[in-house]
């Protein structure tokens, strides 16, 4: 280590403007050798600093640091607490135009984009006059959400309803918040088709089938009765005319209109009628024998539960390739809906037709698996900064569960 006193000279003579070369030569002349001007020349010391801290200012150091990590998390944290219960109405049309005495039909989905896994919610189904603001009448339920839920909703239309335009309006009630969809609905008029051979008293008629534009009455002879059903009896010309009555539930013709006549169209009623639990005995079938569940749900000739029975088919065996044979877009979504979930491969949601949808298939994996890579996926702006939220939140939480592991 070269000499101290040297240095110090060396660094004298630089500071007084002296260059190196001048130095050099100045201290030859004074016996020094290359080496010790060299050493001298290139001696950079470490400097060290150490500070030495009581144990009184660490414990404040650290207090401090707790302190503005707790009220970070207040300002952060709490927010997001509060809109824990989140759900997003949406409603899709599926039978939206009746007469008065007739049902209209729906379809409403739920979405759980909060935190909280399962709550009871109240759902209100009003139909309104748009006019006078009156309600015409309402339907309340109450079901126990989860993640995403999709039914079938039928509202009946009163009797004395006029025909017009009317809104449907869906509240959603849960804590102190609400979700809210509408949709707009159509009360017909009766398009039945007014015969002297339909069995009631209508048009001019002064009698049933009789009178009128009809038949005089007093032409109907109680003889004539053959005893069918679908037939019309009557007298003319003083014999018996017995006119078949068509559409008519029991002659054995399975005519249009028909379809829920069980003893005309057998297959086309009992299809009809097929319950939810046939469903489930499809689709457990589906976990063994996908070729024969799959042949039980192509016998089904209505569309819509044909187009169910596939999705589940589908799901059962967790295959995409199922939920391409469904005809309804929106049965073909919840399909790619439920398998994915079901697969875990949030890729499947891609395949989805409506944004909305999609965006409901992606928020199942954010909030289910805590999957945050999804959230640029998320077309809807509100729900992709929520996405947003809960990943930063996560986020500070593992750092938080980090910093407290000892080393």
């Amino acid at each position: 280590m070269p000499k101290k006193s040297l240095i110090n000279y060396i660094k004298a003579l630089q500071q007084k403007g002296y260059d190196i070369s001048a130095i050099r030569n100045f201290l030859h002349k004074y016996g020094y050798s290359d080496d010790e001007i060299n050493e001298s020349l290139d001696f950079n010391p470490t400097i060290r600093h150490e500070i030495h801290l009581s144990h009184t200012t660490v414990f404040i150091i650290v207090l401090v640091f707790v302190f503005f990590i707790g009220i970070f998390s207040f300002l952060y944290y709490k927010p997001l607490q509060e809109t824990s219960k989140l759900l997003d109405l949406n409603l899709e049309p599926v039978a939206t135009a009746a007469e008065p005495g007739q049902s209209i039909s729906f379809i409403k989905e739920l979405s759980n984009l909060g935190s909280a896994k399962r709550y009871d919610v109240i759902i209100k189904h009003e139909i309104i006059e748009p006019l006078t603001n009156k309600i015409i009448t309402q339907k309340i339920e109450t079901r126990a959400i989860e993640t995403f839920g999709s039914t079938q909703t039928r509202i009946l239309i009163p009797e004395e309803a006029r025909a017009g335009d009317y809104i449907l309006r869906t509240v959603v009630e849960y804590d102190d918040k609400k979700a809210v969809a509408t949709l707009p609905i159509k009360v017909v008029k009766s398009a039945k088709i007014q015969t002297c051979f339909d069995g009631i008293k209508n048009q001019n008629e002064n009698g049933i089938d009789c009178g009128g534009t009809c038949k005089p009455c007093q032409e109907q002879v109680l003889g004539c009765n053959d005893n069918n059903q679908c037939t019309s009896d009557l007298a003319e010309n003083n014999a018996c005319v017995n006119k078949p009555i068509i559409p008519c539930c029991g002659n054995n013709i399975c005519e249009a209109l028909e379809e829920s006549c069980l003893a005309d169209c057998p297959k086309a009623a009992e299809s009809s009628f097929i319950s939810s639990e046939n469903l489930d005995e499809t689709k457990e079938l589906a976990r063994t024998n996908p070729s024969k569940a799959l042949q039980q749900c192509n016998a089904i000739e209505v569309p819509d539960l044909k187009d169910t029975c596939i999705g589940n088919v589908g799901e059962a065996q967790k295959d995409k390739s199922y939920c391409v044979k469904i005809t309804n877009a929106r049965i073909r979504d919840l399909c790619y809906s439920n398998i994915a979930k079901s697969s875990n491969d949030h890729s499947i949601c891609q395949e989805i037709s409506t944004d909305s949808r999609k965006d409901s298939c992606y928020m199942t994996f954010v909030l289910d698996n805590k999957d945050y890579s999804v959230c640029d996926r998320i077309t809807n702006k509100h729900l992709r900064q929520s996405c947003e939220s809960l990943r930063q939140l996560s986020e500070i939480g593992q750092q938080t569960s980090e910093a407290q592991q000892p080393e």
